[in-house]
């Protein structure tokens, strides 16, 4: 591959990274599954910070995942802009044929994780309330969609940030079929999932769910009502930990 093409496709990388970071709440995600629909469960802090390969995915979204950490692991605490210019600084002044071919292969690998992760960034939204970040993240699921029915999954990430323990009783969803209708789940519907999680500072729990809408796009905002169990005194406190609206779209290639 001419010298010309690499740097085009340097560009092309440092374009699109940009773009991700630049988006609100960025970070690298995996992929969300069908098959975790309906499920939630606990995440302890020492699992956070390094998420493994969720028992719910596809063996090939199982692959990329590991992966992706696998290229990730030794710049966690770099900005990817600045990882993807290192990587070309260091691989430009390569002249051995079958190094530069390793090279273009990786990158040729990196332009589509990249795709996917920019679509993720972009069908997210994180949100904290009085130390409850709120991170939610959808998925069209084409396979499960008809031609008037265009079928999505949701994960939702619930981490107590605060000191003190938290339970979440309920949710509130607003999912907006593109300008078409709007459908809403009431106010204090009872847990998530069938669970009413009880998350210790530190932790996080996780579920997903989904959704039909009679459109190709829309969006879903809402909140989570929660309770903090005060240390100090005993108390209790009820606040809503809001979900920032997230968009409902397919993939280009859906």
């Amino acid at each position: 591959m001419r010298p010309r093409t690499i740097v085009a496709l340097y560009k092309c990388i440092l374009r699109d990274v940009r773009k991700m970071t630049a988006i609100p709440g960025f970070r690298v995600r995996e992929p969300l599954s069908m098959m975790q629909w309906g499920n939630g469960s606990m995440i302890v802090p020492c699992e956070m910070d390094n998420l493994g390969v969720s028992q719910y995915a596809t063996p090939e979204d199982k692959e990329s995942w590991t992966r992706l950490q696998s290229f990730l692991a030794p710049y966690r605490d770099m900005n990817l802009t600045e990882v993807v210019r290192m990587k070309f600084r260091e691989n430009a002044t390569l002249t051995d044929p079958k190094k530069i071919a390793e090279k273009v292969d990786e990158m040729m690998w990196v332009i589509p994780e990249i795709s996917r992760q920019r679509l993720l960034a972009e069908s997210s939204s994180v949100t904290c309330t009085d130390d409850v970040e709120v991170e939610a993240t959808s998925q069209y699921l084409p396979s499960q969609s008809e031609q008037n029915r265009f079928r999505y999954t949701y994960r939702v990430r619930i981490r107590n940030n605060g000191k003190d323990i938290i339970r979440v009783n309920g949710r509130h969803w607003v999912f907006n079929h593109s300008t078409v209708k709007r459908d809403v789940l009431p106010r204090n519907s009872p847990g998530v999932v069938g669970h009413i999680p009880v998350i210790a500072p530190g932790h996080m729990f996780e579920y997903a769910s989904g959704v039909d809408l009679d459109t190709k796009t829309g969006s879903a905002s809402g909140c989570l009502h929660v309770t903090r169990f005060l240390a100090s005194d005993g108390g209790e406190v009820e606040f809503d930990a809001h979900i920032s609206t997230f968009l409902l779209q397919p993939t280009v290639s859906d």
